[in-house]
């Protein structure tokens, strides 16, 4: 049985220095994205200022890294629209913005040049009574995960500001809705190194409407880019809904019909055949494995990202003439019949070039979806499928033994890269293993980045790091390099990929090969536990981002603490060198893997 809350108050104050004191933390496995617009925000703030009643905040207790923090149940967008606005990152609709001289702590902030002041400056009487207006707070002293996430399903199965597709996710965690959560993630760039993570983290990786605000500008989203959806859409939460339509269409057989009714009984919502279709398409997700159907969903991805990549229209611009309702449709007959061909034919793209021309107005030429009401039937949807992939089968052959069905890792590389900005620590960078000036190999660095990956595995029991060889994560290095092997880079958010095709083709005539058992070697050599060099060797692989290849190392501490060349390192933040465990800290250390 579920504990009684304790309910109290808290200030405004009191809670905006709890925020900056690291204490409020977000579990992804079930809560939704910052969605709240600017209007939405200065509506709140309103009823602060004018001393309404507002719901209940709700948070159950927790221990993360360390340290006992406030897990936050319900409020997480109205806690955001608080401390955003404190931070003067929006102006009500007066024009007006926080005072930042109203409390010690944004003042301090303002002395440091951690927070800027923005004009004009709100009345001090208002800011006043918005930092004293006293928040109904509920701490869960609860932190069995069962218990929280059908705390947080009862709170939000009947939420008013919830999209359809929020509230059949919202606590779900069934290996579909857990897929579904996990390939939308990736596919919108909202990703994080882990589930849980800091308030003041989400607002790095949420999806904004306006280019000038922080986080991930909504234009730039896959699905906005390429006209599938609309940005509205996508704060809707409608692009899940085509991961979860799309998913089942790979698993069930036959191929399911698409509406909300369908959609609700995937995630169990109750009517008459709600239990067995749950029950069917847990069951196929199980037979077949998550794993490799989240593998299988991006490789067909990325090979029609890398049709249309460099192309002069969208993929919906390409398809139909223009822009149109069902264009969600559209893509998803795209993506299946790309399914059939490259997953349930085992088959490869031999030109992607003639693909690109074959899809040309094919919305007008073969895919005629039926308009009006929201039923798309199975029949109709099976028969669209067929009939794109004989049109695109000619830019597709059989693979040979030799050449087995591989995921391509352009979407992982893009997601790593994306992931960095929540725990810069676990990951780290390099150019290359080559000096840009001399040309000389740098086998110390070679000898470092496995000293990095040990001090990222001591962050704790289970923790995951990645090195990536091949990526600039400033302009000035990736122009060097440019300058230095006359080769092109691709920006990523904030990364540049650079590639290792540069030395590969000085230092190594083209032998790919002969580079990545330069690094391999080393690792044979290094002084660090058999257990660890065996995994990252298992797990060293080398991508190719659209013609550039990269190399990934990863490291997961699955067997106590790494000791590396008779010490323990630890790593605190990005581009910082590891440092060895003090003999006093050392008990604090090994009490991290227990």
């Amino acid at each position: 049985m579920a504990k009684q809350p304790i309910i109290n108050g808290k200030v405004v104050e009191r809670s905006y220095e709890d925020y900056r004191n690291s204490l409020y933390l977000v579990n992804r496995r079930y809560q939704r994205k910052l969605v709240w617009d600017l209007s939405e925000k200065r509506a709140f703030i309103d009823s602060l200022a004018n001393g309404y009643p507002v719901p209940l905040f709700l948070f159950s207790t927790t221990n993360y890294k360390d340290a006992v923090r406030n897990e936050i149940i319900d409020g997480m967008q109205r806690l955001n629209a608080i401390y955003s606005f404190i931070e003067n990152e929006y102006c009500l609709d007066n024009g007006c913005y926080f005072d930042l001289t109203t409390t010690a702590q944004t003042k301090r902030l303002l002395d440091e040049g951690i927070l800027i002041q923005h004009e004009p400056v709100l009345g001090r009487d208002i800011c006043v009574k918005i930092v004293s207006y006293e928040l109904p707070y509920s701490i869960y002293d609860e932190n069995d995960p069962v218990v929280i996430d059908e705390v947080f399903r009862r709170i939000n199965s009947n939420g008013k500001h919830l999209s359809r597709q929020e509230i059949r996710q919202a606590g779900a965690t069934s290996e579909f809705a857990q897929l579904v959560r996990l390939l939308s993630t990736e596919i919108r760039g909202d990703v994080s190194h882990d589930d849980s993570l800091l308030l003041s983290q989400m607002k790095e990786i949420s999806i904004n409407q306006n280019i000038s605000d922080t986080g991930i500008n909504a234009d730039t989203v896959f699905w906005v880019k390429e006209n599938i959806i609309n940005k509205e859409d996508l704060r809707q939460s409608l692009d899940e809904e085509q991961v979860a339509d799309m998913l089942a269409a790979m698993v069930l057989n036959p191929m399911p019909p698409s509406n909300v009714s369908v959609l609700d009984e995937y995630y169990g919502f109750k009517s008459t055949d709600s239990e067995a279709r749950e029950k069917r398409i847990e069951d196929a997700i199980l037979a077949i494995n998550p794993e490799k159907l989240k593998n299988q969903f991006l490789y067909v991805l990325d090979e029609i990202k890398k049709t249309f990549y460099n192309k002069p229209k969208t993929i919906i611009g390409q398809m139909i003439s223009g822009q149109r309702y069902r264009a969600p449709r559209y893509f998803q007959i795209l993506f299946l019949a790309m399914y059939d061909q490259l997953i349930r034919n085992e088959k490869k793209i031999t030109d992607y070039n003639q693909l690109y021309v074959l899809l040309e107005n094919i919305g007008n030429r073969t895919i005629n979806i039926a308009g009006g009401g929201g039923w798309w039937t199975s029949k109709e949807k099976s028969e669209l499928v067929t009939a794109t992939s004989a049109v695109i089968s000619s830019c597709f052959i059989n693979r040979t033994d030799g050449d087995p069905m591989l995921y391509t890792y352009a979407s992982e590389v893009e997601t790593l890269l994306k992931q960095s900005r929540t725990e810069n620590s676990q990951y780290d960078f390099k150019q290359g293993i080559y000096n840009i000036t001399t040309g000389k190999r740098n086998d110390e660095l070679i000898k470092k980045i496995y000293k990095t990956l040990s001090a990222m595995a001591n962050t704790g029991k289970n923790a995951v790091g990645y090195v990536m060889i091949g990526v600039a994560d400033n302009l000035e290095d990736a122009q060097k390099i440019n300058h230095r092997y006359n080769t092109d880079y691709i920006k990523v958010g904030s990364f540049y990929i650079t590639g290792i095709d540069g030395e590969v083709n000085e230092f190594y005539n083209g032998n790919y090969e002969a580079y990545f058992n330069v690094i391999k070697n080393t690792l044979e050599n290094t002084a660090m536990p058999e257990h660890y060099r065996r995994q990252i060797g298992a797990k060293m692989r080398m991508p190719n981002y659209h013609d550039r290849s990269v190399i990934i190392l990863r490291i997961e501490c699955d067997a106590g603490a790494v000791m590396f060349d008779n010490n323990y390192f630890t790593r605190i933040g990005p581009n910082n060198d590891p440092t060895p465990v003090s003999p006093e800290s050392m008990p604090s250390f090994f009490a991290k893997f227990s």
